[in-house]
């Protein structure tokens, strides 16, 4: 008898174990401000794993950017430009509340049909035009029509985006970790082991982060580790198939998820980051070092196909107005601490 519950028990524990592995946890990352570099934006394409990209409208390689993930498979959406309480000038496509309905609408459904393959948005900055119950219910109209869904980035803790989204049936969802409000790898890490810790408790998170050099280096030695585990990264359109279970807005402030076999890994990349950084660079110019930085660890086995960069890439700064996006991206998320 008691062989028989032993075996018993051993049964019921691989069982469990069997079905953490058949519903593992959901994570889907989002990249940001796609369409001033072309060398970043294809950099982000190629990371190994099913990564959601937000294209900027109506910039230089936006569509080329567009057209190469969607054809790769993966996920693009409008990265929509809106009005932010202090003002900042966002370019083409942004949408402010000086705009009346028939313009503004006019101006959003240009921005998405400028984007190939797009089938949802975010917005881009937005602190204000989302706190703006009238401007989200112009927005969800739009996007309604057009049967895309809606990602509050949520640059506002005041944001109505997705609760408007919601009551107007749309499919849905918000934002619960940025990776990379701080540039410098050792707070990506941190930002990342939060995104787990949600997706562990809740089923499901998403992070959002952007073509920065340190973040791209960070995430092409990341996503590899986390293959084949209890983590799974999904584009957003399957997360929002599969279902977000609700949680309280304290969830973005959730303990970083303990993984140590992660963090050997990034101890091993600051090391090398360190060694390669000339000694006439400052400390914080050391999170911009070109993403090529190699480490001899897991390779993926998704046959994401690579990009061959041109002659110098990886030397040239980049072009003013990605750093002017930075710049502007940074001053609205300044006071985001999670």
């Amino acid at each position: 008898m008691k062989y028989l519950l032993l075996l018993l028990l051993l049964s019921s524990v691989h069982g469990t174990s069997l079905a953490s592995s058949a519903n593992p946890a959901r994570l889907a990352i989002v990249i940001d401000d796609l369409g001033n570099s072309l060398h970043a934006g294809l950099t982000a394409i190629a990371l190994p794993a099913d990564v959601t990209f937000a294209v900027m409208p109506h910039r230089k390689h936006s569509k080329r950017l567009a057209e190469r993930a969607g054809r790769l498979g993966k996920d693009v959406i409008l990265h929509a430009p809106m009005s932010t309480v202090n003002g900042l000038n966002l370019g083409a496509g942004a949408l402010n509340e000086s705009l009346g309905e028939i313009e503004f609408k006019t101006k959003l459904t240009f921005a998405i049909e400028s984007i190939p393959y797009a089938k949802g948005i975010n917005n881009h900055m937005g602190s204000q035009l989302t706190t703006n119950s009238v401007a989200m219910a112009w927005v969800m109209d739009v996007l309604k029509e057009k049967q895309f869904f809606f990602l509050d980035s949520r640059t506002s803790a005041k944001s109505v985006g997705f609760s408007t989204a919601q009551t107007m049936g749309l499919p849905s969802a918000s934002r619960d970790i940025f990776l990379d409000n701080e540039m410098d790898i050792e707070h990506i890490h941190i930002q990342f082991k939060k995104a787990i810790a949600v997706a562990e408790k809740y089923g499901s998170a998403i992070a959002i982060g952007h073509p920065y050099k340190s973040t791209l280096t960070y995430l092409q030695h990341i996503l590899p580790q986390v293959e084949g585990t209890h983590l799974k990264v999904v584009r957003i359109s399957e997360l929002l198939e599969y279902g977000i279970q609700a949680r309280p807005d304290s969830a973005r402030e959730s303990a970083p998820a303990q993984r140590p076999e992660l963090d050997d890994i990034i101890a091993q990349l600051i090391v090398i980051k360190q060694q390669r950084v000339p000694t006439t660079l400052k400390n914080k110019d050391a999170d911009m070092l070109p993403a090529q930085v190699r480490l001899p660890i897991k390779t993926s086995t998704q046959a994401t196909p690579a990009y061959l960069p041109y002659k110098g890439a990886t030397q040239k700064s980049e072009p003013a107005s990605t750093q002017q996006a930075i710049e502007q991206e940074h001053t609205e998320l300044g006071t985001l601490k999670h």
